[in-house]
């Protein structure tokens, strides 16, 4: 066992089964410390498993937690401490709790540039945290300048899922594209019914999401010079040791199943020991790559306010207003 997953505070049960999967996908084991409530959500009906829980205090040591804060270092460029790590993602909304935090021996964060949506989806952040934490060897070096004149044209090709597709174009968001074409083979992004169209929009947090999805064929020679076809069952060499880069006459096409052939076309491999693997973990992982070589780096974020004095009382001749006296206006 090289590592543990662990979602601290995870609350929706649909990203602790995405969780479980990503676990799955990279053959370690899967924890939820819950401390919001999941058990109680969880059915296992639904989710094909018990939930496994481990209590407030019991998190294995080391930790590595996955989080933007103050400090955090970029995941690419990461080593996880000896031992068998465990490797923290938190809550949808609130992060890591700070109990968790202050324990950790690392902390990392993703490098998302992207304008409206700077974050994964919780289950595709722990994807690309264990790609690079325990694996990817070889490295390509990443570009030093001019990074967006080497950003490729990205290709959605026939996402079986609608959640899954809405993840996936969150994440190319968040790497900072701003234009994704999608080969809606399967129908479960246009013009589908209002449920399905709801609950795509919300996994790409639409409505922040300044992301335009422009429908695209999947005749991957359509345009372009060069074809990059990137996934989990593509033949070929291992992702982060291909070129991802090129500029917009370069197309990086990442399939959801049938992978797309031609003549001149380069494949990379995304190599995970698992077979278990949902659309939006791999395009997840092969977005980060590509934004890796680009040469993004970590954001600089505010740090937490902090007060620089203690609050000074009024002196007592001054005018007080109590609320009772404010319902009169």
């Amino acid at each position: 066992m090289r590592a543990r997953l662990v979602g601290d505070g995870v609350e929706n049960p649909a990203n602790a089964r995405a969780l479980l999967d990503t676990a799955a996908m990279f053959e370690v084991p899967c924890l939820f410390r819950d401390t919001r409530g999941l058990a109680d959500r969880w059915s296992v009906e639904r989710g094909g498993r018990p939930l496994p829980t481990v209590g407030r205090g019991e998190v294995p040591a080391p930790v590595v937690a996955v989080e933007n804060t103050p400090g955090a270092g970029s995941v690419f460029t990461a080593r996880p401490p000896a031992g068998r790590p465990s490797i923290v993602v938190g809550n949808e909304r609130r992060g890591i709790r700070a109990d968790l935090l202050s324990a950790a021996a690392l902390s990392v964060q993703i490098p998302s540039p992207g304008r409206g949506v700077d974050t994964l989806n919780v289950a595709s952040a722990a994807a690309v945290a264990l790609y690079y934490l325990l694996g990817a060897t070889g490295r390509r070096t990443p570009r030093s300048s001019r990074s967006e004149a080497h950003r490729p044209a990205v290709l959605l090709v026939g996402p079986r899922d609608h959640v899954e597709a809405g993840s996936a174009l969150r994440s190319a968001a968040a790497f900072g594209w701003q234009t994704v074409g999608l080969d809606d083979r399967d129908k479960v992004w246009f013009g589908t019914p209002r449920t399905m169209r709801a609950e795509g929009r919300a996994a790409a947090r639409s409505h922040r999401n300044p992301l335009r999805v422009v429908p695209a064929s999947g005749d991957v020679h359509s345009g372009y010079e060069r074809v990059v076809v990137a996934g989990a069952h593509v033949p070929g060499p291992p992702l982060h040791r291909v070129d991802l880069t090129g500029g917009p006459r370069t197309a990086l096409v990442i399939p959801d199943g049938t992978v797309p052939e031609g003549v001149g076309v380069e494949y990379a491999r995304v190599d995970v020991p698992g077979s278990d693997d949902r659309y939006r973990l791999v395009a997840s992982i092969v977005l980060a790559e590509a934004a890796r070589q680009l040469g993004i780096r970590p954001t600089t974020r505010p740090r937490r306010f902090a007060y620089e004095s203690t609050l000074t009382l009024v002196p007592p001749d001054s005018d007080l207003v109590h609320p009772h006296e404010l319902l009169a206006y």
